[in-house]
C-alpha cells in the first residue's frame, strides 16, 4: 500500500477532480464511515461542511487526495482506506478524466480486471459501467439476504432485498440517480408494535402483508422503495437537484433537526457553497398521514416543508450551522397548494408567518462540530420549537417549552489502536417538541418523525465501538439506553408527535393542563439494548454478515415488559447492515 502514496501524491493535483457534477455517496455505509473517520482524524480544509449529508462523490474523491496529499505520517490502513475510496469511484474517473488515466490506476490500485463475460465487472467496483465522450452509465446490483431467530419469542426473522442502482452522467453537466429495491422482511417485536401504532414500516412506505411460501409460519411485509434525482449546476457555486429522497443533517448517529429516518419524500434542493459557507435550501412535497389508515384507493392528504441550513466553517477545526424549517398544510382553505412565500430562500420563516397570518409549524435549530484535536471531535445540537424563558425561570415544566439537545463525542484510534474508534452521544427532547395543535403538521411524513425516531418526550444515551482489526473486516458493538413517556389514554402527554398537542389532559378547571410535564410521563417506558455486528467484505461491496443483539422494554405503569435475543446471519451487495435500534 505504501507503494502507491507516490502515486497518488504526483497524480492528486491534476487530478483535482474536475468533474462539475456530482452524484451522493448514498447508502454505501463502508464508503460514508471510512470518509467521516478520516475527516474526524486529519481535519482537511473549510471546503468539507461535515454536518451536510449524503456527501457528494466529488467533494469524497477530493478530500481524501488533500488528505493523502498533506499528511506524510498516515497508517497504511489509512492508506488502503483512501484506496477503497478511490476503487469504489473509480469508473467516474474513467469518465471524466478518460482510459488513460483510468488504466493508470487500475494497474497501480491492483483493481484491474479482464471482466466477466467481457463486459460485466471489469473492475471491482461496478457491475457494469459504459461511456462515452458526452455520457457516462453505471448499474449495481442490490441484495440483501438476512435470516435469524429471536430465542425469547421463538420466531424466525428474515430479509429478502432485491434491486439495482443506476446513476451516470451527461455532458459532464447532468447527473443522474435512481434506485429501486423490492423487499420481503419479518421485524423483531419492538419494530412490529412500531408499524402496528403509526401505519407505517420505518425508513418505507405502502406495504402489504407478506406470507412465506417456502417457510410455514414465517410472515411479514412486502414493500417497494424508490429513490430518484437529477442535478445540475446554475452557476459555479450555485446547484440544483430535484428528486425523491432524504439527508441528514449532524455530525451524531441521530439527528434532531432533520434526520433519514422517514421514507424518502419530493424535494427540490439548492446549494450555495461560496468561501467557507454551505448554504442548503429545501422544498418539499409529503404526506401528512400513512396509506394503509384507508381501506380505499385515496389521494393521500399533502404537507409541505420548507428549510435552510447554513453551515460556517471558519477554521477547518470548528464548525457551526443555523437550521430553521417549516411545516405547513393548506388543505382545509387553500387547495393544498405550496405556501408561494416560504419560497423565500433567506427571510426567517416566523416573518412570512407574520406576514400571511398563518399558524405554521416553524423550529429552528444549532449545530456544531469542533475537532479538539486529531481524532477527537464533539458535536451537539440545540433545537428549539417553542420558548417561553419565564416559565423556563420558575421551572414550571411548561407544555410549550419544547425543545431538545444533543451532546456527542468521536475518538478514533482509542489508546492509539489503529481502527479502534468510539462514539458516543445523549439525545434529551422535551414533551410536545415537533408537534403542532394541527396534527397534519406534526413534524413528520407518512406518520414517520423528521427527526429523532423516538419523537418527543425521551431521554437517550448511545454508545458505538467500531473496530477494523484488517482491511476487509469490520466488528461493532452498540449499547443503547433510553426512557420515553408513553400515551395511555385519549390524552396526549408529549410523546407521539402525531397527535394534537391541543389534546393535553385537563386540569381541575376543565382546562387543558398548562404545567407540570416531566420527560417520563406519564407511562414511562425504559429501553436497553445491546447489539453485536460483523460484516466480511469477500469482494468490493460485497458482505457476509453476522448479527446479534439482546432488547429488554420495560414499562411503569402495570410493571410490563419483553425481552428479545436475536441471532442471524446474512449476505448483502451494495446495501448497508441497518438495525431497527429505536
Amino acid at each position: 500500500m505504501i507503494r502507491n502514496l507516490l502515486l497518488f501524491c504526483t497524480v492528486g493535483l491534476a487530478f483535482n477532480f474536475g468533474l462539475s457534477q456530482s452524484i451522493m455517496t448514498g447508502e454505501n455505509e463502508k464508503l460514508n464511515k471510512t470518509f467521516e473517520r478520516l475527516l474526524v482524524k486529519y481535519r482537511p480544509d473549510t471546503k468539507i461542511h461535515s454536518s451536510i449529508k449524503p456527501f457528494t462523490i466529488k467533494d469524497v474523491v477530493r478530500t481524501s487526495i488533500d488528505i493523502l496529499e498533506s499528511n506524510r505520517d498516515l497508517s497504511e490502513r489509512d492508506i488502503a482506506d483512501i484506496e477503497y475510496i478511490l476503487a469504489d469511484n473509480i469508473d467516474w474517473i474513467k469518465y471524466t478524466y478518460g482510459s488513460e488515466k483510468y488504466n493508470e490506476l487500475t494497474e497501480k490500485l491492483g483493481i484491474a480486471r479482464k471482466g466477466l463475460l467481457k463486459y460485466l465487472y471489469k473492475n471491482t467496483s461496478s457491475f457494469y459501467a459504459g461511456h462515452n465522450k458526452d455520457f457516462f452509465i453505471k448499474v449495481d446490483p442490490v441484495i440483501n439476504f438476512q435470516f435469524g431467530k429471536d430465542l425469547k419469542s421463538k420466531k424466525y426473522n428474515f430479509n429478502n432485498t432485491r434491486g439495482f442502482k443506476i446513476s451516470g452522467l451527461l455532458d459532464e453537466k447532468i447527473y443522474f440517480y435512481t434506485s429501486l429495491y423490492e423487499t420481503q422482511q419479518s421485524f423483531l417485536p419492538h419494530v412490529n408494535r412500531k408499524i402496528h401504532s403509526t401505519l407505517a414500516i420505518p425508513g418505507e412506505a405502502f406495504y402489504k402483508k407478506y406470507e412465506s411460501s417456502v417457510l410455514k409460519g414465517v410472515n411479514g411485509y412486502d414493500f417497494l422503495n424508490a429513490q430518484a434525482y437529477i442535478g445540475f449546476g446554475i452557476t459555479k457555486h450555485l446547484k440544483m437537484q430535484m428528486g425523491h429522497g432524504r439527508f441528514f443533517i449532524g455530525n451524531g448517529i441521530r439527528s434532531l433537526l432533520l434526520s433519514d429516518y422517514a421514507t424518502n419524500y419530493f424535494y427540490l434542493k439548492f446549494d450555495t457553497r461560496v468561501w467557507k459557507f454551505h448554504y442548503r435550501n429545501i422544498f418539499t412535497e409529503m404526506t401528512a398521514t400513512s396509506r394503509e389508515k384507508f381501506t380505499y384507493d385515496i389521494i393521500l392528504p399533502k404537507k409541505y416543508m420548507a428549510a435552510h441550513y447554513l453551515s460556517f466553517k471558519p477554521v477547518k477545526d470548528f464548525e457551526i450551522s443555523l437550521f430553521e424549517s417549516v411545516i405547513f398544510s393548506r388543505g382545509k382553505n387553500g387547495n393544498n397548494q405550496f405556501e408561494l412565500q416560504y419560497l423565500n430562500p433567506i427571510i426567517l420563516y416566523r416573518t412570512v408567518e407574520q406576514f400571511i397570518g398563518s399558524g405554521d409549524n416553524v423550529l429552528v435549530g444549532l449545530n456544531w462540530n469542533y475537532n479538539i484535536a486529531r481524532g477527537l471531535s464533539f458535536y451537539g445540537q440545540l433545537l428549539l420549537d417553542e420558548f417561553n424563558f419565564s416559565n423556563i425561570k420558575k421551572s414550571t415544566n411548561y407544555w410549550a417549552n419544547k425543545y431538545g439537545f444533543q451532546m456527542g463525542v468521536k475518538y478514533m484510534d482509542i489508546l492509539g489502536i489503529d481502527h479502534l474508534d468510539l462514539q458516543a452521544e445523549a439525545n434529551i427532547v422535551r414533551p410536545y417538541t415537533y408537534s403542532h395543535r394541527d396534527s397534519t403538521i406534526s413534524y413528520s411524513h407518512y406518520n414517520q418523525s423528521l427527526a429523532h425516531p423516538l419523537g418527543a418526550n425521551f431521554k437517550e444515551f448511545i454508545a458505538v465501538i467500531r473496530y477494523c482489526p484488517v482491511d476487509r473486516l469490520t466488528i461493532q458493538a452498540k449499547a443503547l439506553f433510553a426512557v420515553k413517556g408513553e400515551d395511555i389514554d385519549k390524552y396526549s402527554y408529549g410523546g407521539n408527535i402525531l397527535l394534537s398537542n391541543d389534546k393535553r389532559p385537563i386540569d381541575e378547571n376543565g382546562n387543558f393542563r398548562e404545567f407540570g410535564f416531566h420527560i417520563g410521563d406519564i407511562n414511562e417506558r425504559s429501553v436497553i439494548q445491546y447489539s453485536f455486528n460483523s460484516s466480511y467484505m469477500f469482494y468490493h461491496n460485497y458482505y457476509l454478515d453476522f448479527n446479534a443483539s439482546y432488547r429488554k422494554e420495560r414499562f411503569e405503569i402495570g410493571n410490563s415488559g419483553f425481552e428479545e435475543l436475536f441471532i442471524g446471519i446474512g449476505f448483502r451487495a451494495n446495501i448497508a447492515n441497518k438495525s431497527i435500534d429505536y
